[in-house]
C-alpha cells in the first residue's frame, strides 16, 4: 500500500544507494534554500531600532535627522549621470561596404533573366506569366506592375533594363544606413533619366525598389567602447548631509536614495540583512537536518518514494510560506494561522509520529518568525501533538472535526497559561488571543479538508474522502458489476464485511479492507459467466468444452482485466493492489489438476506458469486479509458446512495453504494477526451459512429432484490437500467440484 510505513532499526542511510542519497542531498539543499527565501523577509529582528528595519517602500515612523555632517559618495547619482552619459554617445558607422553593392548587382541581374525568360515564354498565357512573377522572392511586384513589365515593348524593355542597372548602381554608391533605407528608396525617381516614359520609369522604380539595401552598419566594437569611455569619464557624485538636516520626513515613502543616506549615516548597513540571512539559512539546515535523519531512520520507503516525498516537502514550503504572510504584531492573524492543519494532514497521510515530527520543525520556524517566543513554539507544538495523537491514517471527517476542537481547546491553554506567567490579561489583548486560537483550531479543519481534497486529485495518494468516493454503491463501476456481475456483486459485499472485521481486530486499516473488497473482482465483469456465482442454476457449464489451460487463462484473466478496468475508472493505486493481490502467485489448482491427469499423471508435461496468477504477493496486511477472506467466503460458499468446527476447518486450511506457499511473505502479518483473522472470520461465516430449519408443510412440499449426480465432495483445500500446490477455493467455476469435463 502506498501509504504504508515501516519502521526499521537498522541504519537506513544502509538502504540508499548512491544516486538516491544525492538526489535526497540535493532536494535537502533546494529545501533549506527555498525555505530562506521564504523566510528571510520576516525573520525575528535582531537588531534594535525601526530605522535599521527599513526598507524601499516603506513609511517613514518618525523625522529622520542626521547627527552629523557627512559627505558620501552616493552610488545611485554616479551610476545616473553614468547612464545619461552613455546614452549621449551615438552609434558609430562603418564606411560603406562595396560588396553589398556588388551583391545586388548580382540579384538585378538574376531578376532580369527570370523576367526575359517569362515575357519571351510563347506556352504561357498571360495569366500564368503574371503567377510566374508574383512568385519572385529577391523582388515583390503587385500584378499592375507585373503587367507593366509584360506590356512593354521590346525595345522599351530592353531600356528599362538598362535605367534599372544604372539607377542601382547610382543608389548604392551613396552611404545608405538602416535608418536612411526607406528615404533613399524614396528618392530613386529623381535617379532616372527625365526622357524615360511614365510606365517604364513605373516599372524601373518598382525592380529597383526592394534592390537597393543598407551598405553602411554600426560597429558595435566601437560604439561598445565609446560608451565605455563616456561612462568612466562620469566622475562620482557626492553628496553632502549638514548635522541635523532632515534625511525624511516622518510619513513620506522610503525611497532608495534614502535607503543610501541611512546607510552612509551607519543607521542601516547591509551587513546586519546578511548576518540575517545567513542566520536563517543556519536554522533552517539544522531543522532539515533532524528531519532528514528522523525519516531516514523511521520513513524510508517515504523518501523513496517521489511522490509522497514532493507532497511532504510542497506543504511544509505551503505552511511556512503562509508563516511569512503573517505580521508578527498582529495577534489575531498570528494565533488563528491554521498550521495545525499540517499536523492533521500528516497524521492522516502518513502517520501520527512523523506528524509530530513536523509539527516541532514548524513550531521553531513559527518561534523565529515571531522573534524567538517561546509561546509561539508551545502554542504550535502542543496543538499538532495533541492533534497527531487524535488523529489515525485516512481519518474521517469526524475525526477532523474532533482535532480542530482539540487544537481549539490546546491553543486556549497555552494562552492562558502565558499570560497567567506575565501577569497580563489586559482584556482586548486577551480577547484577540483568544479568539485568534479558537479560529485557528476551527481553520484547520477546514484547511486539512481542502488539502485532502487537493491531494485525491492530484496525486495517487488516497485520502479517506476518496475511499468515501469509492465506497458510493452508486460509483460508475460498481454499478456496472451490479449490472453484468451481481453474484459477483453480492460475494465483493460478503467479502468486504469478513475483510473488515478482520482488520479491525489486527489493527489495520479496516475501512479501506472494504472498499478494497469492493473491487476486488471487478474484472469479472469481462467474462461474468465464466464464473459459477455468476451462472443460473441449470444453466450449461462453459467450461466443459475447453480445455484446462484455456480455462485457466480466462479465470487468471479476471485479475488483469481488474487492472485495466481500473486504470479506466482511474482507481487510485492503493486500491488497484487488492486486484493485483487478492490471488497473490496462486495456483488455479482444479485445472492445473486436470491437465496433469489429461497429460497421465505427468507433472513435467504441464506448464505451471499457464495456471498461476501474475502476482504480485500480498504486499499489506489489507491486501493479505482480502486473500483471505475472498477464499474462506467462496469455499464456505461452494462446501456449504453444516457446523461451526465445519467452518473452522474450511478457514484453518485456507489460512494453512496461504502460509504454506509463501503468499504472506512479502507483508507484515503475524502469526497472532492470522490467528486473530480466523476468529473473525468464524463469527462472520458463522452468521451467513447456517443451515435453514425446515418446516413440517415445507418438507411435504418439497420434492426431492434425483439429478443422478451425487454430493460434491469437499475442495481440496479442506480434505487436506498437497498445500505445495494450492486449489482455487474463490469463486471461479475453475475451483467448483460442478465443473466436470468429461
Amino acid at each position: 500500500m502506498a501509504l504504508q510505513v515501516t519502521r526499521s532499526a537498522g541504519d537506513g542511510a544502509s538502504r540508499f544507494d548512491r544516486r538516491e542519497v544525492i538526489k535526497l542531498i540535493l532536494i535537502a539543499f533546494a529545501f533549506v534554500l527555498l525555505s530562506t527565501a521564504l523566510l528571510e523577509a520576516k525573520v525575528s529582528r535582531f537588531f534594535s531600532g525601526d530605522i535599521a528595519q527599513l526598507a524601499v517602500g516603506d513609511i517613514a515612523p518618525q523625522d529622520i535627522i542626521s547627527p552629523e555632517q557627512i559627505s558620501y559618495e552616493s552610488t545611485i547619482d554616479t551610476e545616473a549621470a553614468r547612464a545619461r552619459a552613455e546614452n549621449q554617445v551615438a552609434e558609430i558607422y562603418q564606411r560603406p561596404n562595396p560588396e553589398v553593392a556588388r551583391t545586388q548587382q548580382a540579384l538585378a541581374d538574376d531578376v532580369l533573366a527570370f523576367l526575359d525568360a517569362v515575357r519571351a515564354d510563347p506556352y504561357l498565357s498571360a495569366a500564368e506569366k503574371l503567377d510566374w512573377i508574383a512568385q519572385m522572392q529577391t523582388v515583390t511586384l503587385s500584378r499592375e506592375e507585373a503587367a507593366s513589365v509584360l506590356n512593354l515593348s521590346d525595345a522599351m524593355w530592353l531600356d528599362a533594363k538598362q535605367e534599372v542597372r544604372r539607377v542601382l548602381d547610382d543608389a548604392m554608391r551613396t552611404e545608405i544606413r538602416e535608418s536612411q533605407l526607406i528615404s533613399v528608396r524614396r528618392r530613386l525617381d529623381l535617379l532616372i533619366s527625365s526622357d524615360v516614359p511614365d510606365v517604364e520609369a513605373e516599372v524601373i522604380t518598382a525592380i529597383t525598389e526592394d534592390l537597393v539595401q543598407p551598405n553602411t552598419f554600426v560597429d558595435e566594437e566601437r560604439t561598445k567602447q565609446a560608451r565605455q569611455d563616456a561612462r568612466e569619464a562620469v566622475s562620482p557624485v557626492m553628496r553632502t548631509l549638514a548635522k541635523n538636516e532632515v534625511v525624511v520626513r516622518q510619513g513620506e515613502r522610503i525611497t532608495p536614495e534614502t535607503i543610501e543616506a541611512l546607510q552612509a549615516l551607519g543607521l542601516q548597513t547591509n551587513d546586519n540583512l546578511w548576518l540575517q540571512v545567513l542566520a536563517t539559512f543556519g536554522l533552517l539546515s539544522v531543522l532539515t537536518g533532524f528531519l532528514a535523519f528522523y525519516l531516514v531512520k523511521f520513513h524510508v520507503p517515504l523518501l523513496k518514494d517521489n511522490q509522497q516525498l514532493a507532497l511532504l516537502v510542497i506543504l511544509l514550503l505551503i505552511f511556512m510560506a503562509s508563516v511569512r504572510m503573517v505580521e508578527s504584531d498582529n495577534l489575531l492573524l498570528r494565533y488563528a494561522l491554521p498550521v495545525t492543519a499540517l499536523a492533521l494532514v500528516i497524521a492522516s497521510l502518513f502517520d501520527a509520529h512523523l506528524a509530530m515530527a513536523v509539527t516541532v520543525f514548524l513550531g521553531v520556524v513559527e518561534s523565529y518568525v515571531g522573534g524567538g517566543s517561546l509561546e509561539l513554539f508551545v502554542y504550535v507544538f502542543l496543538a499538532g501533538f495533541v492533534v497527531s495523537l487524535t488523529t489515525e491514517q485516512m481519518a474521517q471527517v469526524t475525526t477532523l472535526l474532533w482535532a480542530a476542537v482539540y487544537a481549539a481547546l490546546s491553543n486556549i491553554a497555552v494562552i492562558l497559561l502565558f499570560r497567567l506567567m506575565a501577569n497580563n490579561f489586559e482584556l482586548a489583548d486577551l480577547l484577540a488571543r483568544l479568539g485568534g486560537g479558537v479560529l485557528g483550531g476551527a481553520l484547520s479543519a477546514g484547511v486539512a479538508l481542502l488539502i485532502f481534497f487537493a491531494v485525491g486529485g492530484l496525486t495517487d495518494m488516497v485520502t479517506y474522502l476518496q475511499l468515501l468516493e469509492l465506497s458510493r454503491p452508486t460509483h460508475p463501476l460498481l454499478t456496472e458489476l451490479l449490472r453484468r456481475a451481481p453474484g459477483t456483486y453480492h460475494h465483493s459485499l460478503l467479502v468486504s464485511n469478513l475483510a473488515e472485521q478482520a482488520a479491525e481486530r489486527v489493527g489495520a486499516n479496516a475501512f479501506l479492507c472494504r472498499v478494497g473488497a469492493y473491487y476486488h473482482d471487478v474484472g469479472k465483469i469481462m467474462r461474468p459467466y465464466f464464473f459459477t456465482e455468476n451462472t443460473p442454476p441449470g444453466s450449461a457449464n462453459l467450461h466443459e468444452t475447453l480445455e484446462p489451460e484455456a480455462s485457466a487463462k480466462i479465470i487468471i484473466s479476471h485479475v488483469t482485466d481488474g487492472l485495466k478496468l481500473a486504470k479506466k475508472y482511474r482507481l487510485p493505486s492503493v486500491i488497484r493492489a487488492f486486484i493485483a493481490e487478492h490471488h497473490g502467485t496462486d495456483v488455479v489448482g482444479y485445472f492445473y489438476h486436470q491437465a496433469i491427469e489429461e497429460a497421465g499423471g505427468d507433472p513435467s508435461k504441464v506448464d505451471k506458469a499457464a495456471f498461476t496468477y501474475p502476482g504480485p504477493k500480498p504486499q499489506t496486511k489489507e491486501t493479505a486479509i482480502l486473500m483471505l477472506a475472498d477464499a474462506s467466503e467462496a469455499t464456505v460458499r461452494s462446501v456449504q458446512p453444516q457446523s461451526p468446527a465445519e467452518i473452522d476447518d474450511i478457514v484453518r486450511q485456507t489460512i494453512q495453504n496461504r502460509l504454506n506457499a509463501g503468499q504472506f511473505d512479502d507483508c507484515n502479518l503475524t502469526m497472532h494477526d492470522l490467528e486473530q483473522i480466523r476468529l473473525a472470520f468464524i463469527d462472520m461465516l458463522q452468521g451467513v451459512s447456517h443451515p435453514r430449519i425446515k418446516y413440517p408443510k415445507q418438507i411435504t412440499d418439497e420434492k426431492p429432484e434425483n439429478t443422478g449426480q451425487p454430493l460434491p465432495p469437499l475442495p481440496l483445500a479442506v480434505q487436506g490437500a498437497n498445500p505445495s500446490v494450492e486449489t482455487q477455493d474463490d469463486g471461479e467455476a475453475a475451483t467448483r467440484p460442478s465443473v466436470q469435463r468429461e
